[in-house]
C-alpha cells in the first residue's frame, strides 16, 4: 500500500490523482463508486488519451478536464491497475489522502494511431504483419533521409537513429507531429516483443553496417 494525495471531483461523484507510469510519463486516474479509468497526459499540450476501455459516457470531456486542473501540482505516484478504493465522506471539497494498490500500469500503444497505421502499412496480402516490409521501408526511408545519415557521420549510438527513423515514419504515416520520448520507447519495445528476434533487427543491422562502411 502506498499514501497518495487525490481530489475530489464536483462534475462526478468520484476522486482522481496522478500517477508516475512505469513506461515513463505521466497519468490520471479517475474513481467512481462502481467505475475507474485511467488516462495519460501528452506534455506538448496536456491533452489526455484512454488507457484501455473507458466509458466516455461516464468519463466525460468535462470529468477529464476537472481531474487534469485539480490534479496540477500533485505529486505523482507510481500506480497501476485502479482498484475500486473511493473517498466518499472523509473527502473536503479540494483533496484527501487515500490508500490505493501499488500495482502495474502500461502505456496502451494498440490505442495510438501511430500503432494502427504500422499495423496497415506493413500488413501483406495474406493479413499477416511482415516485419520484412517493415524493415525495408525504414531502410528506405534512412538513405533519403538527410538527419538520418548525418546522424552515421557523427557516428551516433544506434538505438537513437532507430528511434529518430520510427518516430518519423509513425508520424508521416499518422499525419501528426508524431510521438514523445516516453510513447516512442514503449511503441519501439511493444514491437520488439511482438517478434522473437526483435522486429528492428534488420534496420539495426542496416544502420550498423552503414556506420562501419563510414569509419573505412
Amino acid at each position: 500500500m502506498v499514501r497518495t494525495e487525490t481530489v475530489q471531483l464536483t462534475s462526478i461523484k468520484g476522486i482522481a490523482y496522478k500517477q508516475k507510469l512505469n513506461a515513463g510519463g505521466s497519468g490520471i486516474a479517475i474513481l467512481t463508486p462502481d467505475d475507474r479509468a485511467a488516462f495519460t497526459i501528452n506534455k506538448r499540450n496536456g491533452s489526455c488519451v484512454p488507457y484501455g476501455k473507458v466509458d466516455t459516457a461516464i468519463f466525460t470531456d468535462r470529468v477529464v478536464n476537472e481531474a487534469v486542473e485539480l490534479t496540477k501540482g500533485l505529486p505523482f505516484r507510481r500506480l497501476g491497475t485502479i482498484t475500486k478504493v473511493y473517498a466518499d465522506s472523509h473527502c473536503d471539497e479540494t483533496s484527501v489522502d487515500e490508500e490505493v494498490d501499488d500495482v502495474k500500469v502500461e502505456i496502451d500503444v494498440m490505442a495510438s494511431m501511430e500503432y494502427k497505421e504500422f499495423i496497415a502499412q506493413y500488413t501483406d496480402k495474406n493479413d499477416k504483419f511482415s516485419y520484412q516490409l517493415m524493415n525495408k521501408d525504414l531502410m528506405q526511408f534512412v538513405a533519403k533521409s538527410s538527419v538520418a545519415n548525418k546522424m552515421l557521420a557523427e557516428k551516433a549510438d544506434v538505438e537513437t537513429i532507430v528511434r529518430y527513423v520510427v518516430k518519423s515514419k509513425a508520424a508521416e504515416l499518422a499525419r501528426n507531429k508524431g510521438m514523445d520520448d516516453e510513447m516512442l520507447i514503449a511503441f519501439i519495445e511493444m514491437f520488439d516483443s511482438m517478434s522473437t528476434r526483435s522486429a528492428f533487427k534488420e534496420l539495426r543491422a542496416f544502420l550498423r553496417g552503414k556506420m562501419s562502411r563510414k569509419k573505412g
